[in-house]
């Protein structure tokens, strides 16, 4: 995905560009595989949130209710169903700017999903996040904006990158 408002799908083993989805009216800041290879889904600069079949090479309008159930290799997307409770009442689509669902599950069984946001927390909760008002740990550090948010591939530790702090920092997640 680029700022072009594109999403380039590649044949990385052939080396070429297989086909190209249009479709966002802005440009693309997230997106994410499904497990099986068959879809992707996607958000842009205006909040759009659209999914993609790689079958067909085409946009799934329906997409919301087909992928309802999909399994996802990962969840970057700040909108979707099982984001819904990472925002806070007055915020606004700017306002968390990246998001990031831990790689394994917690011992209790669910997973976890980072958030960074334009207030300089970063935060986790349980994934999905689906109520209002959702409860979650926070961490404080940043002086200004975070930008991205990524868990480490054990789960235990996410890391942070800071806007106009230009920091990077590793928080320990207690599972």
């Amino acid at each position: 995905g680029s700022h072009d408002n594109f999403i380039d799908v590649y044949n990385i083993e052939q080396k070429f560009k297989k086909f190209t989805f249009s479709g966002h009216s802005s440009f693309i800041t997230h997106l994410d595989w499904s497990e099986n290879g068959e879809a992707l889904h996607s958000t842009c600069g205006a909040y759009e949130l659209l999914y993609w079949d790689i079958n067909s090479k085409k946009q799934d309008t329906s997409g919301a209710s087909n992928f309802r159930d999909e399994k996802w290799n990962t969840w970057t997307t700040i909108l979707g169903w099982p984001v819904q409770g990472i925002w806070e009442k007055g915020m606004d689509g700017s306002d968390i700017n990246a998001v990031d669902r831990s790689p394994i599950d917690h011992p209790d069984g669910y997973q976890l999903l980072a958030t960074g946001d334009d207030r300089g927390k970063v935060r986790v909760f349980r994934f999905p996040s689906i109520t209002e008002n959702s409860l979650s740990m926070v961490g404080n550090g940043h002086s200004s904006h975070v930008t991205m948010v990524k868990f480490a591939l054990d789960g235990k530790h996410v890391y942070s990158a800071g806007g106009n702090d230009t920091c990077i920092f590793q928080w320990r997640v207690g599972i």
